[in-house]
């Protein structure tokens, strides 16, 4: 990456979405291990492999995980590498597949590829990667099982999201990797949880930053939704200050040049700590619990400065490129019924959906009370919901003087129609721009005025 450009990727759930759509039902355990293949006391290169039973239909269905991965092979079955980005298994019903492939072969280079966020950093001295292009992921449930385990070598220091052992596949889709023969690491508790930040070379300040990261969240996230987080600094060459950053709510890699400063990613950071981490097994709910959630989050935490315009409109066209380019953008309740447990796709769509229903309900409050209430005030007046989180929305709503706002939430949230926010929904500090192609697919993006400074 040349220059001072700077890039992000930043999911309000987990990771992107894959083109398949697996079955409620298909929970069968996955097992990755991790080996790592030494030359004397440096690294060569690492293997993957997976281990995991077939459907019915004699079919384990996976994302290739970095354009880098080689030597992929399979036991039990016969590999299919004809649909682009998949690897597919075929073999008896129910029958035993591993599925293996290796790593490219360790190199010098600190430079920043343009997909570095999608590649597995492999030197003699270090392995880095986030867990989506480590390990070969199938679609599914969030929380089928999955168990990893690695042993890095002797001496060396591993800082991730994972755990060895037993995890649900959000935990790893989302995770975070380090292993390396030096690298510094600072943790810092958020009550009952903790925010780990690890740099590999560099001379950033992993305390401070994280210590800073758990003051905000400690300032903003309830108790009850605070997590456990993990950053994993990656410092490159180059005389810029570009920075990537991939990064859930669970944990995070960060590439940075020398030349960048914290405030160029760290509200990225923060945010990904403070965010709420697992959608709730009713996909009514969602919508709520997610959506709404984050919004309130990211609010309080524009609201208190720790969000500059720049990095709250960065998010929010996340957000809304993100929904508009999703195939279930249109999906009514009853279909987030249907397919909410089994397809991830589907549980990115009702949260991002959830959070541009509350943007647009906190600009709507504003426009008819002249400015004097927020959909805070009307989420405060309801407190916890104990039903229908609609319903009590509602209610809480027109109680506080902003009018009935049924219709929008029966129309976006019951009848799933195509949710796009005013132009000046944000503010004065924001434009919202909607880009149609020849077809009428319409998607927003959001900017902000360069002028406004918080």
């Amino acid at each position: 990456m040349a220059g001072n450009r700077t890039r992000y990727s930043f999911f309000l759930a987990v990771l992107s979405a894959f083109a398949t759509v697996a079955t409620a039902g298909d929970v069968t355990p996955l097992r990755y291990d991790l080996a790592f293949h030494m030359q004397g006391d440096t690294l060569a290169n690492v293997d993957v492999r997976l281990s995991t039973r077939a459907g019915p239909d004699g079919i384990v269905d996976v994302a290739v995980p970095s354009r880098q991965a080689t030597g992929v092979g399979v036991e039990h079955g016969t590999l299919d590498t004809s649909v682009p980005g998949r690897w597919i298994v075929r073999t008896a019903p129910e029958g035993n597949v591993v599925l293996a492939w290796q790593s490219q072969l360790a190199g010098a280079s600190r430079t920043l590829d343009w997909d570095t966020g999608q590649s597995v950093l492999v030197r003699s001295d270090a392995l880095a990667a986030a867990g989506n292009v480590l390990f070969a992921l199938p679609e599914g449930p969030a929380k089928r099982p999955v168990e990893v385990h690695w042993q890095a070598p002797h001496g060396w220091v591993v800082s991730t999201s994972l755990v060895q052992g037993m995890q649900d596949l959000e935990q790893v889709a989302g995770g975070t990797f380090l292993a390396a023969r030096h690298a510094r690491s600072a943790t810092r508790r958020m009550g009952d949880a903790t925010v780990t930040i690890t740099t590999l070379d560099g001379s950033r300040d992993v305390a401070r930053i994280a210590r800073d990261v758990a003051n905000v969240v400690s300032n903003v996230t309830p108790p009850a939704s605070r997590h456990d987080y993990t950053l994993n600094i990656v410092d490159v060459d180059g005389t810029g200050t570009g920075a990537g950053m991939v990064s859930s709510t669970i944990g995070g890699t960060a590439y940075l040049m020398a030349g960048s400063e914290d405030d160029a990613w760290m509200p990225w950071l923060i945010a990904s700590a403070a965010l709420p981490r697992h959608a709730p097994e009713e996909a009514s709910l969602a919508w709520y619990t997610q959506g709404v959630a984050a919004f309130r989050i990211i609010r309080k935490l524009y609201d208190k400065g720790h969000l500059p315009p720049p990095a709250l409109a960065y998010m929010l066209n996340d957000a809304t490129t993100s929904y508009g380019n999703s195939p279930l953008r249109r999906a009514p309740g009853s279909q987030v019924a249907e397919l909410y447990a089994s397809s991830r796709d589907m549980r990115d769509l009702v949260a991002r959906r959830g959070e541009l229903l509350a943007w647009l309900l906190d600009a709507h409050i504003r426009a008819v009370t002249g400015g004097r209430r927020s959909l805070e005030d009307a989420l405060a007046r309801m407190g916890e919901p104990t039903g229908d989180p609609g319903a009590a929305l509602v209610d809480a709503t027109a109680a506080i003087g902003a009018g009935d706002i049924g219709p929008l939430y029966r129309r976006y949230i019951v009848d799933g129609d195509l949710l796009q926010l005013p132009r000046d929904a944000l503010g004065p500090c924001f434009t919202i721009g909607t880009v149609a192609d020849w077809g009428g697919w319409q998607v927003q993006h959001v900017f902000a005025k360069p002028a406004c400074r918080r």
